[in-house]
Parts: structure tokens; C-alpha cells; sequence
């Protein structure tokens, strides 16, 4: 435990946690001001239009933080060349995020009319859009993990749901409307957004780098290919993230969507463990393979699969014993009857999770063309399996195609790595 209690990792972890937790705590209670104030259908509706907008958002505004934390450590020495990387990677994240809030209002006819929309419903997908403009997140991320300072990264979350748990509150109180609660999820998004690019660019002034916009820019060949790459794997990645949601609002009706969004918030808590663990097992990789310590880094990511496989254990318990009767008080007795569904996804989220640090290991050995080609076997049979699912078996066979892609990668992932361990 005093082993425990010093290492680097476990210590940016509760840093990081510390402010998701408080974040998933009031993003659940705020969902009970939106549901209580506006009803389960309309709530399933700005569901739908934020899948909508993390849709193109997602293919068309690269997120560029896994790049410049691959190449930060080759650069880090030469203040000239750090300058040029961060000046040519925020220049990357502002025009694409114009290209994302720009194909999205080109397209905005086309969606309205496959979901049926009216113009006035059509009118709030473009106002709810306008947040992608000033969604700049990945070079600011790159910028604090690279430099370990996720105790910003904390603080930034943890206002940022406070921010958000204010507005939505401040709308149930003053019984408002959906458009209210859209403008309020765009603005704390906004908000949260500019206040990670204030840390960022504070922990650039410390460092007397903040005049890194007056350097020379050049086209950076490696670290565009290589965001290609990552983003390219992100987006195909996009039909697990918002298909599932574009769907079920499609096929099954706005109300279960809730109920479906509900399921996601429930497994939350297992998101807010993963996220960390990410974000900090992918820089601590590349430095540890960039020093040679591989034998060290495998040690350390059996322990934490083992850690993370029991804690998925005691929150499946916990859901079952008090957690359901806690959900009915919030959510109401309707959620009850989705408590197989519940369960199942949970445990198809709590196997990703357990298995979360074979993702951040896999890029930064450098297998990102490899990762391309598992994730398009992946996610090629989930949409295969998706619909026929969906329709024989409503929202467990959603959960169950999830299972399938989820089950897929790991497998592909760790074959890959262990034949490659086993070879050299």
C-alpha cells in the first residue's frame, strides 16, 4: 500500500478521478432536472441532437492531444521545434473544428429530413451546433498530460460539471424549456473548453513558451500522418459512440433513447475510471518504451487490468444490492424494468474497462496502421450485427453488438502485442 500510495500513476489517477467523480455525480442529478422538467421524450430528443453533433464533430474536428504526446518527447529538449508543434497543432484543431460546424450545416436539410424534423426542430440543431466552432480541446490536453499537470485537468472538470449542473438546475427551477437545456449543454461545453485552454496556455507562460504563435510555420509531414492515423481510428470508431443512439431514436422511439442515455449515465462511473487511466498510461508508455523499461511497463498493466477487473466486480454488486432501489428514487420506477439491460451493458462496459490499457500500450508501440485495420474488422461486423439485433431484440440487442465490437478489439489488440513480445 505505501508502494501504492507513492507511485506517479496511482497519484495522477486519484487527481484525475477526484474531478470526474464529482463531474458523474452532478451529471447525474442534473439528468434528473431534465427529465423532470421537460419529460423522458423531449430529453430523448436533445439526445438525438447531440449524437447528431458529435457525429460530424467526431469525423471532422480532429482531436490532436495523442499526437502531440507521442512526439512531445522527441521535442520537449528543443524550445524552437516544441514552439512549432504546439503553433502548427492548434492551428489544426481551430480549421478542422470550422470544418465540422460547416459540413454539419451544409447537411443540416438532409438529417432533418431522415429524422423527420420540423424547421423549428432543424433551427435548434444549428443553434446546439455552434458549439463545435469553439470545441479546441486536443492540443490543450496534450499540453497538461504531457507535462503531468492533472490536477488542471482535474479542476477544469469539476467546474465544468458544476457549471453545467448550475445551468441545468437554474432551468428546472425556472421551468424552462428544450431549448433552454440545448443552450445550456452548448454553453457549460464552451466554458469548459476555454477554461482547459486557460490552464494550457498558463502552464505555457511558466514554462516561457507561450510565444510559441510567433514562431515560423511549416507543415509538420509526421505529426499530420500521424493524426491522420488517430483520427481516421477515432472516426471509425464513431459507430459505437453515436450510431447506437442515432438508431435507437430512429427505430424503437425518443422515450427509450432516454431510458438508453439513462443506461449509459449509470455505467458513467466506470467511464470516469477508464478516462484517467487512459490519459495517463499513454504518455507514462511512450516514455517508458522510449527508455527501454518494457519488462517494468507489462508489470504495472497486469496490476491495473487485476485493480480495475475488481473494482467492475464490487460496482456490479453494489448496483444490485442498493443501487437499482437509489435509481427508482431518481430516475422513477420505470427504470426498473430495464434492469437485465442495465446490467448487461454494464458488464460489456465493465470487460472494456477492465482491458482499458491495451489500447493506450498499442499506440504507443506505434501500431496505429495496425489498429486501423482491427478497428475496421471490428466495427465492420458490429454494423453488420447492429441492426438485425437491434430490431430481433430492441435495446439488449444494441448492448449485445456493443459486446461483440468491444470482445473483438481486445482480443485482436492483445494477440497482436503478445506474438510481438513472444518474437522479439
Amino acid at each position: 500500500m505505501k508502494n501504492i500510495l507513492k507511485d506517479r500513476i496511482f497519484r495522477s489517477f486519484i487527481s484525475l478521478f477526484s474531478g470526474d467523480a464529482i463531474a458523474s455525480v452532478l451529471s447525474i442529478i442534473s439528468l434528473t432536472f431534465i427529465t423532470k422538467g421537460i419529460g423522458m421524450e423531449k430529453y430523448g430528443f436533445i439526445v438525438l441532437l447531440q449524437g447528431i453533433a458529435g457525429l460530424f464533430d467526431g469525423i471532422f474536428n480532429f482531436q490532436s492531444w495523442q499526437g502531440f504526446i507521442k512526439f512531445f518527447p522527441e521535442r520537449k529538449d528543443n524550445p524552437e521545434e516544441l514552439k512549432s508543434l504546439i503553433k502548427f497543432s492548434y492551428l489544426q484543431d481551430i480549421i478542422t473544428a470550422i470544418i465540422a460546424f460547416g459540413v454539419l450545416n451544409i447537411c443540416k436539410n438532409i438529417v432533418g429530413n431522415f429524422y423527420e424534423f420540423t424547421n423549428v426542430q432543424i433551427v435548434m440543431l444549428q443553434i446546439f451546433s455552434m458549439y463545435m466552432v469553439f470545441n479546441i480541446q486536443g492540443t490543450p490536453i496534450g499540453i497538461l498530460r504531457s507535462y503531468d499537470r492533472f490536477d488542471a485537468l482535474r479542476n477544469q472538470r469539476a467546474i465544468g460539471g458544476i457549471v453545467n449542473f448550475i445551468l441545468l438546475g437554474a432551468g428546472y427551477i425556472l421551468k424552462q424549456d428544450t431549448l433552454y437545456f440545448l443552450g445550456a449543454y452548448a454553453i457549460s461545453t464552451v466554458f469548459s473548453s476555454g477554461l482547459l485552454n486557460f490552464y494550457a496556455l498558463r502552464e505555457l507562460k511558466k514554462r516561457g513558451i507561450l510565444d510559441f504563435y510567433k514562431v515560423h510555420s511549416k507543415f509538420d509531414k509526421e505529426f499530420f500522418k500521424f493524426n491522420c492515423f488517430t483520427n481516421l481510428n477515432s472516426s471509425l470508431d464513431i459507430p459505437i459512440q453515436y450510431l447506437d443512439n442515432l438508431l435507437v431514436g430512429k427505430y424503437l422511439s425518443l422515450e427509450e433513447l432516454g431510458i438508453y442515455k439513462i443506461c449509459k449515465t449509470v455505467a458513467l462511473v466506470l467511464d470516469k475510471v477508464a478516462t484517467p487511466v487512459y490519459q495517463i498510461l499513454y504518455p507514462y508508455f511512450c516514455n517508458e518504451i522510449k527508455d527501454g523499461r518494457s519488462k517494468q511497463m507489462y508489470k504495472k498493466l497486469y496490476k491495473i487490468s487485476g485493480l480495475l477487473g475488481l473494482g467492475v466486480i464490487l460496482i456490479l454488486i453494489g448496483l444490485n444490492t442498493v443501487g437499482f432501489y437509489i435509481l427508482g428514487k431518481f430516475f422513477g420506477s420505470v427504470i426498473l424494468n430495464y434492469k437485465t439491460a442495465i446490467n448487461f451493458y454494464l458488464i460489456a462496459k465493465g470487460i472494456a474497462i477492465t482491458f482499458i490499457g491495451i489500447h493506450p500500450l498499442f499506440l504507443a508501440k506505434g501500431y496505429v496502421k495496425k489498429e486501423t485495420v482491427i478497428i475496421l474488422v471490428a466495427n465492420g461486423i458490429y454494423l453488420v450485427a447492429l441492426f438485425p439485433l437491434l430490431k430481433a431484440f430492441g435495446l439488449m440487442g444494441v448492448i449485445g453488438a456493443y459486446l461483440i465490437q468491444v470482445m473483438l478489439i481486445i482480443l485482436l489488440k492483445t494477440s497482436t502485442v503478445y506474438y510481438t513480445i513472444k518474437d522479439n
